[in-house]
């Protein structure tokens, strides 16, 4: 790279490059030595700036109304930027596309320290420059001004290459390798530090990490929390079901956990607290279980130590199998997934948990983390050496649970452990429900279905990516009548039956809507809904809408045999084939997702089940249809396979209703 930089910041009338102006710009030419020169100036926008502005940044309609207009700095503004390499935060998304909508010519590599920073720190609650710039102790005078912006991101720059210089030369190799062949100015930021890292033979500076202060709270008995308290411990000793409505200030996080610890504790038993958020369920691990722990210390407790573990749904954990499963230049990868998967790569160095709570996701990363996550694999110590040497995160945070006194899960979790027959959660007899006046809208979801026309969409494309990546793969082995040829044959199949089955589903969504409009009252301000019950099913209209599920369950089906016999094949394919776990994972998996969207379509037209309900809803902004099914009680089925069996149960909120 290049020995000297130029650190930019802009302040401007609002967001929007091609209506709204620029008016203050800061700059700091920089090299490893330190500042060179510096370029800062108000610019007159013409316009008057937005309150919200002022108030943001400080600057007044005073200070830029003697100004020069960008066009007579713009060619100062061009020779101090002349073609050094750009620094900035949030540089990428904002201020060049100022500078870009200005015609201001600047130079072609750009670092942009917010995404250097999510890269290099996965862990962090924040990426905005105050917070990087307090986590390096760089100095920040005057937030939102250009130049002492400019300054901060130049030191948060000069931060994060010591950071990556402390990373392992190994490390920074596997970086270097999914980043090399991707068009991300970063590439070349993290091959300077890998050159750097092996010319001093790569030894790292451990002194970089970044500090992870701990707090606990300040423990304020309330009356409230107190009568909390006791009915709680009755309720766990005497085996009772007990319903407390906790208002806001209670308390009610510590007036459940006290009790349930000295009762887990004292009697060798697991108590499972479930709340309705992951949010929660965070919360409760990062600051109220902290500071039970303090509670319990400064008093006598039997028993040893408390011992406590959350535990949460296959998808949150990092799948190791599946990313030691993917090889560099292999196959057609995105810039976006190689950059994640470098993430993925640094956040192990620093991860006990492969949670992916620790990562900061942001939307297009999600279907990408949904490729290396655990869900749906089907791990074994037979297949996996990660499950044979006990360093599957899954694995450990069952563990965990299994070790604990008590272990906190979402409402979500808990009835996927009742609906897989108690196999996710280790046994236990107690249970406490915050949140509770939710269980009942998770149950419907998780014991109901549902499915949007744009879900649905999105999983034939997924179909069809993976059945592209399958013959890539195959290809490279590809013989007219070896194994190659036959995977290459049977992926081409596939995405055949993909492309059949879309305008089928184009056909039923619109059936579905005009049936929807025909028949739904007036429609509420969001969307339109309908019941689907027996006065709608003997419609003349109705016929249409079973043709049309007719018509797209054919090639539904055939994309779920189809993956099945792919997902076999490549289970036992002779030769190795290029990232074949991770394919042979991700095909189990789509299979086991078309097949319970055929049977969940299914039952909600096809069958009239009084025992279910059934509707139809468009989303009348985006026009998204979905088809949704619900069972008619959720309460006794929650009686009869959560509630029947359990020594005593807790139900807590801040608001909770009884009776009809």
């Amino acid at each position: 790279m290049s020995d000297a930089f130029v650190a930019l910041d802009l302040e401007t009338t609002g967001f929007d490059p091609q209506n709204d102006a620029i008016i203050e710009i800061g700059a700091v030419r920089f090299n490893h030595e330190g500042v060179v020169d510096r370029f800062v100036s108000f610019v007159n926008p013409h316009r008057a700036i937005p309150e919200a502005v002022r108030a943001l940044t400080g600057i007044s309609d005073e200070d830029v109304g003697g100004a020069p207009i960008l066009e007579v700095i713009a060619s100062d503004l061009e020779t101090f930027l002349g073609d050094c390499p750009l620094v900035g935060h949030n540089i990428t998304g904002f201020d060049l596309p100022f500078l870009d909508a200005k015609g201001v010519r600047h130079g072609d590599l750009v670092f942009d320290t917010a995404e250097l920073a999510t890269m290099l720190l996965p862990g962090q609650p924040e990426y905005n420059l105050r917070f990087l710039a307090a986590l390096f102790e760089v100095p920040l005078t005057s937030p939102h001004r250009a130049l002492p912006d400019a300054t901060a991101a130049m030191g948060v720059f000069q931060a994060l290459r010591r950071r990556a210089a402390s990373l392992t030369s190994g490390l920074l190799a596997q970086v270097d390798a999914w980043l090399s062949a991707t068009r991300w100015p970063g590439r070349l930021f993290f091959r300077e530090a890998l050159d750097e890292a092996r010319a001093a033979g790569g030894v790292p500076d451990l002194a970089a990490g970044a500090a992870r202060p701990e707090a606990l709270p300040n423990f304020e008995e309330r009356p409230e929390q107190k009568a909390m308290v006791a009915a709680v411990t009755e309720a766990l000793n005497e085996g009772e079901r007990l319903i407390v409505e906790a208002g806001t200030g209670t308390g009610k996080s510590l007036a459940y956990l006290i009790p349930a610890a000295l009762y887990a504790l004292a009697n060798g038993r697991r108590v499972v607290l479930s709340t309705n958020t992951i949010n929660l369920q965070e919360q409760l691990q990062g600051k109220d279980i902290p500071a039970l722990r303090a509670l319990l210390d400064a008093g006598e407790t039997d028993g040893g130590p408390l011992r406590t573990a959350v535990l949460k749904g296959r998808r949150n954990y990092l799948c190791l199998r599946r990313l030691a499963a993917m090889q560099p230049g292999a196959a057609a990868v995105s810039d976006d997934e190689a950059k994640m998967i470098a993430r993925l790569l640094i956040w192990l160095t620093e991860t006990d948990t492969g949670d992916r709570a620790e990562l900061r996701l942001y939307d297009r990363e999600e279907a990408i983390w949904r490729r290396f996550s655990a869900e749906e694999s089907q791990c074994t110590a037979d297949n996996c050496p990660f499950v044979q040497d006990g360093t599957c995160f899954l694995l450990r945070a069952r563990r965990r649970a299994e070790a604990a006194h008590i272990v906190v899960v979402n409402h979500a979790l808990l009835l996927s452990d009742v609906t897989s027959g108690g196999h996710i959660i280790p046994p236990y007899e107690d249970l406490v429900i915050d949140e509770a006046h939710h269980l009942e809208d998770e149950a419907t979801r998780q014991l109901g279905f549902s499915a949007r026309e744009g879900d649905v969409e999105e999983l034939l494309e997924r179909c069809q990516r993976l059945a592209q990546e399958a013959r890539t793969s195959a290809r490279r082995i590809a013989a007219p009548l070896g194994p190659g040829g036959e995977l290459v044959g049977m992926a081409a199949a596939l995405v055949q039956s993909v492309e059949r089955a879309r305008p089928r589903l184009r056909e039923l969504a619109e059936a579905a809507r005009s049936f929807l409009r025909q028949h739904a009252p007036d429609p509420a301000e969001y969307d339109y809904r309908l019941l689907i019950n027996r006065s709608m099913r003997v419609q003349p209209d109705w016929p249409g809408v079973e043709v049309a599920w007719d018509n797209l369950r054919l090639p539904l089906t055939q994309v779920a045999d189809l993956l099945g016999r792919l997902q076999e094949s490549l289970a036992g394919a002779d030769v190795p084939l290029v990232n074949q776990e991770l394919l042979t994972a991700e095909t189990a998996g789509l299979q086991a997702a078309v097949k319970g969207l055929v049977e969940g379509v299914a039952a909600a037209v096809e069958e009239d089940d009084p025992q279910r309900i059934v509707w139809f809803e468009e989303d009348r902004q985006r026009g998204n249809l979905s088809v949704s099914w619900a069972p008619l009680e959720v309460g006794e089925l929650l009686q009869a396979r959560l509630y029947e069996g359990k020594n005593s149960v807790v139900f807590t909120g801040a608001t909770l209703a009884t009776g009809p």
